[in-house]
């Protein structure tokens, strides 16, 4: 029925004319596969002008177009239907990115579509559209292809169980049917509203794309995600011939358009998309997993892996240099393995950890499965710099920021959402720590600078783990994040617990010129805890402007603040920042074999600073109240931490 509607002749289902008008946005994104915060780069705002007559001819007009550049980044061209609406439900064939993102797939309701797909009714339901007093049943259709091995359709067409009219469409398509080798998935979602007519026309739209490199498995790739909606339809208008004479779509040049174009800013949505920051992390990981679990990558199976570039190539005192490199292999969607290994020339060992992870189809869980030997660790509550920092202080400086130390033994675990904005974690582990047998040094850096390299303490460590955290808002201005972890375990024999607990807020203007974080950290130990697993503060990453993490102990507590607003837009960033914190209760492991102690009450500490190209390098001066010092800090946007 579906089909044969789409086929009726004008005479028996005239086209309406009309004039409408959308507005929409184009998001270009750094999307990491673990549930991270996303990156935006790039933001665009397009408004489009749309015709049909009653023919069924059409044109689209973009009549205003404006952008934003959140990162130093090349400068592109979309492709046009990321800027136009589809107003026709596609044609027989479907292509994305005008035929080099997606070409030649054929459409579920076209006139061969038997051919190529199976049909299964999933499930009905009646909505209430605005204006109609008599509900409308909608069929939900699930199409699946009848041969995974040629380009075609992977989802639901939702249909009017009377008429056959498309309703909706939400797809996604098989590997054969990307063009471009860099194509991840391709994700659409097209909806059409009913009008006094009886026809359905569009209303909203949104085409993601997902790239990565086809040769190397990164933990993120790049989004295009591209958002319409159409409104203010005008039925019957007075449309000349001649609207309809040349290309079906005319552009406009990027900043030609008056801003009262626009309905809404151009900055305005970040935050409905997950893109702003009060946007906390993994706020879309379940919407990210549902698609990698349902869709098939276009990218290959097996690929060259890292996790993050310091799997690579990093340096400390205990590695020397280390070099490595790894593989990934995805027999399915929903079972991922991958494996790395390296070499540390310093100390002329090897390292190597594999690890499998296993999404439960249908559920919001994934289980993971790790065997490692020589883990990297550090002490904590919090790293003192980004591996990157960490590796060029290191080897230009002989300052390393972490206190490490290894770990070797199996590692499993369990994550699941609880609805829409909480999640838990419980696992366990069974793991030997050891430490270096010597320090390393680059050689050419300051000796004054060297720290001791502190000694683990060596033994058998049997944990279990769990974690819960909840979320509020993430989308508005505001947001906010609990959590709170505990562990219970036995070190060589002897029992221990932990218990940690985080509390943070953030808040962002429209425009994301000004935006503002808060944080309350606090931790207790107790039992036969090694000092390693024990909690460190002072300088830079807990307390900077005093000495770097000279106090520790099995209490902690620490707030840390700050805020930001643009100087010059693009270039240079204004910062406030302060903290404060303690920590207490220092056994003799720390006190003695680390030469550690108590913080003497709170410490504390004011700074400015500024971020620069885009916010991507920060400066930072900082000074610790009461007793400390000046410290100036120079650092990378944490955003990026993860990726490095």
């Amino acid at each position: 029925m579906a089909r044969d509607y789409r086929r009726l002749p004008p005479s028996e289902n005239p086209f309406p004319a009309y004039r409408a008008s959308a507005e929409g946005h184009v998001y270009f994104f750094l999307d990491r596969d673990d549930g991270g915060e996303p990156i935006p780069m790039r933001v665009d705002q397009v408004v489009v002008d749309l015709y049909q007559n009653s023919e069924g001819r059409r044109r689209q007009d973009v009549r205003g177009l404006r952008k934003k550049h959140l990162l130093p980044i090349r400068e592109f061209h979309y492709y046009i239907d990321r800027l136009t609406a589809v107003q026709n439900g596609f044609g027989d064939f479907i292509e994305i990115g005008e035929g080099l993102d997606v070409s030649d797939v054929p459409h579920p309701l076209g006139s061969d579509g038997e051919s190529y797909y199976r049909y299964r009714l999933v499930d009905s339901v009646s909505i209430s559209p605005q204006g109609f007093d008599v509900p409308i049943r909608v069929h939900e259709v699930e199409v699946q292809p009848r041969r995974g091995d040629r380009p075609a359709f992977v989802g639901s067409v939702f249909l009017d169980a009377a008429t056959g009219a498309l309703v909706s469409m939400s797809f996604s398509f098989t590997p054969a049917s990307y063009v471009d080798p860099r194509v991840d998935r391709i994700t659409v979602r097209l909806e059409h509203r009913r009008w006094e007519s009886g026809h359905y026309l569009p209303h909203r739209q949104v085409v993601e794309v997902r790239r990565e490199m086809p040769e190397f498995d990164l933990p993120v790739g790049s989004v295009i995600r591209a958002t319409l909606r159409v409104t203010d339809y005008e039925f019957d208008p007075d449309l000349p011939a001649w609207r309809f004479r040349g290309p079906p779509v005319t552009v406009v040049p990027y900043g030609i358009a008056d801003s009262t174009l626009f309905e809404v800013g151009l900055m305005d949505r970040m935050a409905d998309e997950g893109l702003s920051p009060v946007s906390l992390e993994r706020i879309h990981e379940e919407a990210r997993r549902v698609a990698r679990e349902q869709v098939v990558s276009g990218l290959p199976r097996l690929r060259f892996y890292t996790d993050r570039f310091s799997s690579l190539l990093r340096a400390n005192r205990a590695e020397g240099v280390r070099v490595g490199l790894g593989a990934s292999y995805s027999p399915r969607p929903t079972l991922k393995l991958d494996g790395r290994a390296g070499l540390a020339t310093g100390s002329r060992t090897a390292d190597a950890t594999v690890r499998g992870r296993w999404s439960l189809p249908g559920s919001s869980a994934t289980t993971t499965l790790e065997l490692y030997a020589r883990e990297l660790r550090d002490s904590g509550p919090r790293p003192g710099a980004s591996s990157a920092v960490n590796t060029l202080s290191t080897l230009f400086r002989n300052l390393d920021y972490s206190d490490p130390h290894f770990a070797t033994g199996v590692r499993v675990g369990l994550e699941r959402r609880l609805g829409e904005s909480a999640g838990i974690e419980i696992g366990g582990a069974l793991e030997e720590h050891s430490g270096a047998a010597e320090a390393w040094t680059a050689g050419w850096g300051s000796e004054a600078l060297l720290r001791a390299l502190n000694a683990p303490e060596e033994g058998v460590y049997a944990r279990a783990r769990a974690a819960v955290v909840r979320r509020w808002g993430g989308l508005g201005d505001w947001s906010a994040e609990a959590a709170v972890a505990g562990t219970a375990g036995r070190w060589e024999g002897r029992g221990n617990a932990s218990l940690t607990a985080r509390l943070e807020g953030r808040t962002a203007s429209a425009d994301l010129t000004r935006h503002a974080r808060v944080s309350l950290e606090a931790g207790a130990a107790w039992g036969r805890t090694p000092p390693q697993l024990l909690f460190l503060l002072g300088g830079r990453g807990t307390l900077p402007g005093h000495p770097y993490r000279a106090w520790g102990g099995s209490r902690f507590v620490l707030a840390r603040g700050e805020t930001a607003f643009q100087v010059v837009p693009g270039w240079v960033t204004g910062r406030l920042l302060g903290g404060v914190g303690a920590v207490g209760s220092t056994p003799d492991s720390l006190a003695r074999g680390w030469g550690v102690g108590r913080s003497p009450g709170p410490r504390g500490y004011l700074g400015a600073g500024v971020a620069l190209f885009h916010d991507l390098l920060r400066l930072d001066g900082a000074w610790g109240v009461p007793g400390g010092s000046p410290e100036v800090i120079l650092s990378l946007d944490p955003r990026l931490w993860p990726y490095l």
